[in-house]
């Protein structure tokens, strides 16, 4: 059987490299988004650059930068209370109110 702190520590490592692989596809797809292409003088009349995308994406990068700090400060505080928790009670919820109560 695993414990509840064995399946947060899973949790929280499946999270996390969940987190690293989507930050860095979103700096490469940004990167690549943002960057000027170069372009030869029959593409320039036929196509624009991506440059040319407006600050819609970028407004959207901040708003989702911002929404996805603080989600991370949220998380980042209820996970120290869970590990607070189990430290001083054990990781039986039965046992232990008070990881019981942040659980639920």
């Amino acid at each position: 059987a695993i414990t509840i702190s064995q399946h947060y520590l899973l949790i929280k490592n499946t999270t996390m490299k969940f987190i690293n692989a989507l930050s860095l596809a979103c700096l490469v797809s940004s990167a690549s988004a943002f960057s000027v292409a170069p372009t030869t003088a029959t593409a320039r009349s036929t196509s624009l650059s991506p440059l040319f995308m407006g600050r819609a994406a970028a407004v959207r990068a901040a708003t989702k930068g911002k929404t996805d700090a603080k989600k991370a400060k949220t998380n980042g505080i209820y996970g120290k209370k869970i590990i607070m928790a189990v430290k001083q009670g054990g990781p039986d919820t039965d046992a232990n109110r008070q990881l019981a109560d942040i659980i639920k």
